[in-house]
């Protein structure tokens, strides 16, 4: 028999969320999918499944809780930078804040699994100031795991922590093509095709440990490789 799921994700207007939300919707086990964002889906992205919720801000969620009511999983690809969010302040709000609240509300509607992206060498227990901004990274990006981990129960989590990411394989920025000429990038759509992959075995309780760490490229990509 096949299983019939339900998702909803954050962060689909991002590079990897973007990925996440065309998979899911390509994906004919994905029934439905609740996309929650502060703009709107481009026009190559609508879909019959997608119900795409445009609020003012992410930092309450309150207003559209019965909306992550009979999801069977919750996908966090929130994430940006210091200099996009404008500032530390701004960039903690958004990595932590954010995925605190919609973790709160995922929990409060009982979904099971949590999947988040993190990054390589997270740690929410690092020592850290504002202005030592790779050491506030870390930190603020081992805070947003423990988001899902201790701060809210959910039965499943898992946790992707990948190195560099190739946002564009076609970009030509010096840097694009170094990570994907050198295989020290992860193409963000692998990083996508492992997430739900994960999913779909947590959904099919193929997977009995409760909390997974994917934790590097290699262990990401090797993921992708018993996916169907």
């Amino acid at each position: 028999m096949v299983l019939m799921f339900k998702s909803i994700i954050i962060g689909a207007t991002g590079a990897t969320g973007r990925k996440v939300l065309k998979q899911l919707t390509a994906n004919e086990k994905c029934t439905e999918i609740t996309s929650i964002g502060r703009r709107k889906l481009d026009s190559n992205q609508l879909n019959d499944k997608i119900n795409h919720i445009v609020i003012d801000s992410l930092l309450d969620l309150s207003q559209i809780e019965r909306n992550w009511e009979n999801h069977d999983m919750f996908f966090n690809c929130i994430g940006t930078t210091k200099k996009k969010a404008g500032g530390p302040d701004q960039f903690y709000e958004i990595e932590y804040g954010i995925s605190n609240e919609a973790a709160r509300v995922a929990s409060k509607s009982n979904i099971r699994h949590a999947s988040l992206i993190s990054a390589s060498g997270a740690n929410h227990n690092l020592w850290a100031k504002k202005w030592i901004h790779p050491l506030f990274y870390s930190k603020t990006i081992g805070r947003k795991e423990q988001t899902i981990i201790s701060n809210y129960p959910f039965q499943k989590i898992s946790i992707f922590k990948p190195g560099m990411l190739i946002r564009n394989m076609e970009s030509k920025s010096i840097l694009d093509k170094f990570l994907k000429n050198s295989g020290f990038g992860l193409d963000v759509d692998i990083l996508a095709k492992a997430m739900i992959e994960d999913a779909q075995r947590v959904f099919q309780n193929k997977r009995a440990t409760k909390t997974m760490y994917y934790e590097g490229n290699d262990s990401i990509t090797h993921l992708c490789e018993g996916s169907s």
